[in-house]
């Protein structure tokens, strides 16, 4: 960083221009220097970047530096923090923010959301959309957003093996795991990939709610005594060892899900938002449909992918790095960041407008529609290292080293034990 400042000084008395080299957008005329980071592919960093540059320039005093962290993004940011070289903020997960509270690691915000420096207020956020950064009566994370889960399907793929369309089974009232499955077997037939199933507990808990079972209930882990529950680890077991799904444990280096998809290597994928920038990019011609419901709901409740944005507790400016932190998450911070090819939809309310108008692709308001019904998985999220463990135990099962009667099993086990530490 030394370095770097005596070239850009260097640079600067060369062209004689050096005012305009020490101006607000290098920041290194301002008094309070703070560090942002978070996950995200190359299109996501761009969104980040508009709030980042907006807050920059409504303040003379403070200057915040964004910086993407790739690979495995919790390891290194957890390394980072334990190494004294972690940013003034980041970006937690619903699973990975417990971790954290427990150790002291990150500063509760709720003080500070009732001040008049606030951006934001508690109440300006829509639904219950906490989950596990709440405790205690204390907030730790504030949500950057929200990414409800549903599906993209590449919609000239399947007319190219001769699928049905899921907006027509939708249409129909059929748009259920049957369709799912007769899909993927045009897909397969094809020599194509049918869906990408990953291991996080939450892409698993999709298809519990969506069969109408439960992982918990309340503070109570029911996993292993709902029928419905081992439907869905049957079903999703089933599909993988069959060739219907792909896990995405096994997919070759570099053909990751995004890529797989914009090379109509894959017919469907399930995610958030956070995919849409990246494909939009493409002449891809891709659409949304909400998770397959398998109950008489027409859309059934899907998990609502979380961000949360949280200051490190060690950071030498609190009050600077908070107030950030609310701006980011405000009325105004989203508008910047989810107007025109946003990554994700508003976490707080008044908004929605911004998504709906002018967007693509066509059928956007499936991600409003499937909000509105979406929720967090908090309980289990609240044991520290319980959805990696969890995640460990769906790897073997996807694998073929468990079945699915016994993966639910361990499950409901394993999640009793932690929660109970």
């Amino acid at each position: 960083m030394k370095n770097k400042k005596i070239m850009t000084l260097v640079g600067c008395i060369c062209t004689l221009t050096l005012a305009a080299c020490s101006s607000s957008s290098s920041g290194e005329d301002k008094d309070i220097h703070l560090s942002f980071s978070a996950w995200g592919n190359p299109q996501e960093m761009l969104v980040y970047e508009r709030a980042v540059d907006s807050f920059n320039e409504q303040h003379d005093d403070i200057h915040v530096e964004f910086n993407g962290i790739g690979g495995d993004y919790f390891q290194t940011l957890t390394t980072r923090l334990q190494g004294g070289q972690a940013p003034d903020l980041f970006y937690l997960s619903a699973g990975d923010i417990s971790t954290l509270i427990q150790n002291g690691t990150i500063a509760p915000v709720s003080e500070f959301l009732e001040s008049d420096e606030s951006y934001v207020r508690f109440d300006d956020f829509a639904g219950d959309i906490w989950g596990p950064t709440m405790k205690d009566e204390q907030i730790f994370g504030l949500p950057v957003d929200t990414n409800p889960y549903l599906f993209y399907y590449n919609k000239s793929l399947l007319e190219e093996v001769g699928a049905t369309s899921p907006q027509e089974y939708f249409d129909k009232g059929e748009w259920n795991w049957d369709a799912v499955e007769e899909i993927t077997d045009k897909l397969k037939e094809a020599g194509k990939y049918g869906f990408v199933q990953g291991n996080s507990h939450e892409v698993v808990l999709n298809w519990i709610w969506t069969n109408g079972g439960k992982f918990s209930d309340g503070e109570t882990i029911v996993a292993d005594n709902d029928e419905k529950t081992l439907e869905a680890y049957e079903f999703i077991s089933r599909m993988v060892s069959e060739g219907n799904f792909v896990f995405s444990g096994t997919l070759p280096e570099g053909q990751g899900t995004e890529a797989l998809f914009m090379s109509s290597q894959v017919g469907l994928v399930g995610a958030g938002r956070w995919l849409t920038p990246m494909f939009l990019e493409t002449d891809l011609d891709f659409d949304y449909i909400p998770w397959p419901s398998n109950t008489d709901n027409e859309i059934e409740t899907a998990h609502l992918g979380m961000g949360y944005l949280a200051v490190n507790a060690n950071t030498e400016h609190l009050e600077a790095a908070q107030l950030f932190q609310s701006y980011y998450v405000s009325r105004e911070g989203q508008e910047i960041r989810l107007t025109a090819e946003g990554n994700a939809i508003p976490s707080v309310t008044g908004i929605d407008e911004l998504v709906l108008e002018g967007q693509e692709p066509e059928h956007i308001y499936y991600l409003v529609d499937a909000r509105e019904v979406g929720r967090v998985a908090d309980y289990e999220n609240t044991a520290a290292g319980l959805p990696t463990e969890l995640a460990d135990l769906y790897e073997l099962m996807f694998l073929g080293d468990l079945t699915a009667e016994e993966t639910v099993t361990r499950a409901a086990e394993l999640s009793r034990e932690m929660l109970e530490e």
